[in-house]
């Protein structure tokens, strides 16, 4: 059975919801954000993490343990639209040579340690296939969960799959106004095992999409 868990922040509080019991926790935002290590939060934009600490949170590598599917060996797909533009989006402008003295080295040499895909499989010592999608389309989607699994010799699915959706989208890139309302912060992880149903596995990503209500739009 596929389990969700989501997660959205507010100024001091971030809320937790878990789908398989329809419990929402809420926890200080500063406890949550104790999760990652105090060295670490300040070279990671604000998804990933999220993406951390809701995977800490709800200890996912033990859940993955208990559907006989190694953490070190799982797939993971991102769901992600917006880039990740909180990362830079105040150093951000319309000339082109600004931008570039303001995004600092640092942060040209360690995006991908920084992104959700990066950091997760770094994190938790990933070997797996890991792959980023941006796209509103559920049934590509779902081709991505179904191409992603493990398969034995008889090319059976065996294992399990993470996805995940997190995003963080300012109210400004630069000067440019890219929401209608207020900032969001928002995200989820789906665990599916090979025992899912195309119908579950629909249901959850379902689950996602809606989401991105947080943004206004």
């Amino acid at each position: 059975m596929s389990e969700t868990f989501s997660c959205v922040l507010h100024h001091d509080v971030v809320e937790l919801s878990e789908s398989a019991t329809g419990t929402v926790t809420h926890v200080a935002r500063k406890d949550f954000e104790a999760l990652i290590p105090r060295r670490q939060r300040g070279k990671l934009p604000a998804e990933t993490r999220m993406a951390g600490g809701v995977w800490q949170h709800y200890r996912l590598d033990q859940r993955l343990a208990r559907l006989d599917a190694d953490p070190k060996e799982t797939p993971l797909l991102i769901l992600n639209r917006y880039a990740n533009w909180d990362y830079v989006a105040d150093m951000m402008c319309d000339d082109v040579a600004v931008t570039l003295e303001s995004v600092n080295s640092y942060v040209a040499t360690a995006w991908f340690p920084a992104s959700l895909q990066g950091y997760l499989t770094i994190e938790h010592g990933n070997r797996a296939e890991a792959l980023t999608l941006a796209t509103k389309d559920i049934d590509m989607q779902a081709a991505a969960i179904d191409g992603l699994f493990l398969r034995d010799l008889q090319n059976n699915k065996i294992g399990a799959v993470v996805v995940g959706t997190f995003e963080a989208i300012p109210e400004k890139v630069g000067r440019h106004d890219i929401v209608q309302g207020k900032p969001a912060v928002f995200g989820a992880f789906s665990i599916f095992s090979s025992q899912d149903s195309e119908t579950a596995i629909v249901a959850a990503l379902t689950t996602h999409q809606e989401l991105y209500h947080h943004d206004n739009r």
